[in-house]
């Protein structure tokens, strides 16, 4: 497997603390279906770029809806995003469940590909009453 095929645990969010520091100082842009939330690294500590997905019941009531959707962001991540998220971590939050016709999954990696430059690019913005 190449490394762009991929998506190891340190690619990955996984504590609930890492979630916290991206919504604590966050970077944002929102588009039609999703919200891309950045937060830059310490550049003492550099790591690679990581990711985590977060869909409410709400959005997509199946599991099965909701589980493609994140196979599709990770996809888009590993193949499109990962460049340039260099020294940023990455959230992704679902406003809403993209129309299942044949073009949702294209129409997702566009918006992200779109979103999450401009995430990048944005002024951090702390969390009312959230720490830095």
């Amino acid at each position: 497997m190449t490394d762009d095929q991929g998506f190891p645990p340190e690619a990955r969010l996984r504590t609930n603390r890492d979630f916290t520091r991206v919504f604590n100082r966050q970077q944002k842009a929102a588009g039609r279906h999703v919200v891309a939330l950045v937060r830059p690294h310490d550049p003492r500590h550099p790591r690679p770029p990581r990711l985590g997905i977060m869909i409410a019941v709400k959005t997509a009531r199946l599991a099965v809806r909701r589980h493609q959707l994140k196979r599709w962001v990770r996809e888009s991540f590993r193949l499109q995003l990962r460049p340039l998220l260099t020294g940023h971590d990455l959230v992704v939050l679902f406003r809403s469940d993209p129309p299942d016709d044949g073009e949702a999954h294209r129409r997702l990696a566009e918006e992200l590909t779109v979103l999450v430059p401009k995430a990048v690019k944005a002024a951090p913005q702390p969390r009312p009453g959230g720490r830095r």
